[in-house]
């Protein structure tokens, strides 16, 4: 055995000469000893040469980006990243679609955020809450809350059971300042515009449940409180709300915040209503301000 594997060897390492002649003159133009081990060699050379320059093509250049099976893991993470953020971006399209198109509907009148229907007959108060809630999708608390308070409104007049003689009702001033706007039905002003310090805290009138909470287009954050006595206090203009539907408040307790907004010259000041039964009081009567 040892002797054939010799052989072979021997065999691989006989020299020959490669030689190129001229035709015409038969002169000598190159000369070359070789044996079949120099061409195996040459061949496998080659062979390593061509594997080499393809993997750095194919992993270096963009050659490689036209050839999925090779795709640089970083193009692919690069390629999903870009697709999230596409899927991203269309949600957020979507969303300032459907604000746009409420905007357009409050400024054409196709949507109304009036107290009044058009035979001029006062709205419920529930009614506008109802449409408040409209323009903001709410969450699964705060639709929770509204059926259960729905189920309970079924059966009950009121929300809170209490005395409806308003001279046993002490109303807290909801801020300190200086009401500038005053009630006046005739022109759709249902409440009073307070202004206020630059920023100062919104108290509740009287103890009672927050049944609204969020941010409308025209009255920046509103928060709605029902009381006893079935009064629903309303505070508009807010800048940052402090509660939330459902949470309990005593009087004077501190609601929301209204102050300056920011890039905004506008005085600093509270929209405020207070409702009894759907139909809109003047809190000058009731509120010492």
């Amino acid at each position: 055995m040892k002797h054939k594997q010799r052989r072979l060897f021997d065999r691989l390492k006989k020299k020959f000469q490669l030689t190129i002649f001229n035709e015409s003159t038969l002169e000598s133009l190159f000369s070359l000893r070789v044996s079949w081990l120099d061409g195996i060699l040459l061949f496998l050379s080659i062979f390593v040469i061509l594997f080499f320059l393809s993997f750095f093509l194919i992993r270096y250049t963009p050659v490689g980006a036209f050839m999925p099976p090779y795709m640089d893991v970083s193009v692919r993470n690069r390629l999903v990243e870009h697709a999230y953020k596409v899927d991203s971006l269309t949600g957020v399209v979507n969303k300032q679609t459907a604000y746009i198109d409420v905007v357009k509907g409050i400024i054409s009148g196709d949507i109304s955020t009036d107290s009044l229907d058009e035979e001029g007959h006062q709205i419920p108060i529930d009614t506008l809450a109802n449409h408040h809630l409209s323009l903001m999708k709410a969450t699964k608390r705060e639709e929770s809350f509204r059926k259960e308070y729905e189920e309970q409104e079924k059966f009950n007049l009121s929300t809170l059971n209490g005395n409806s003689n308003t001279n046993v009702l002490l109303f807290y001033p909801p801020v300190k300042g200086e009401v500038v706007g005053l009630f006046d039905p005739r022109v759709r002003q249902f409440g009073v515009d307070v202004k206020v310090s630059d920023r100062q805290a919104v108290l509740s009138v009287l103890a009672g449940t927050v049944i609204y909470a969020g941010y409308d287009p025209d009255f920046r954050y509103v928060i709605q409180v029902q009381h006893a006595g079935d009064y629903v206090s309303v505070y508009k203009y807010t800048t940052e709300l402090l509660k939330k539907p459902g949470d309990l408040v005593k009087a004077g307790e501190a609601l929301a915040m209204v102050g300056k907004v920011s890039g905004s010259t506008e005085q600093p000041h509270l929209y405020f209503e207070l409702w009894q039964r759907g139909i809109a009081q003047n809190p000058v009567e009731l509120v010492l301000f």
